[in-house]
């Protein structure tokens, strides 16, 4: 099987607003505690392991694909949750 490039499987990115407005789903998500598991329009696009002074943890970005908004989520000790 072939495999198809992702704007041919998934469509263009939607437009992202003047004001780089979230939806309601990325408001909550950026609200909510830190061990949440994210929303289900979220897509990830990097995930990357983080070395701190006292423990490490991983900042993974998501990408939403209902708005195009990015958020940002950290496990490591001191930016710990939704960003």
């Amino acid at each position: 099987m072939a495999q198809q490039s992702f704007q041919a499987r998934f469509g263009p990115p939607p437009p992202m607003s003047a004001d780089d407005a979230a939806c309601r789903a990325c408001c909550g998500q950026m609200r909510a505690h830190w061990q949440e598991r994210p929303h289900a329009r979220l897509m990830v696009v990097a995930s990357t392991p983080v070395v701190e002074a006292f423990g490490g943890g991983v900042e993974t970005r998501y990408l939403c694909l209902e708005c195009g908004h990015t958020l940002l989520h950290s496990t490591g000790r001191f930016g710990q949750g939704w960003h």
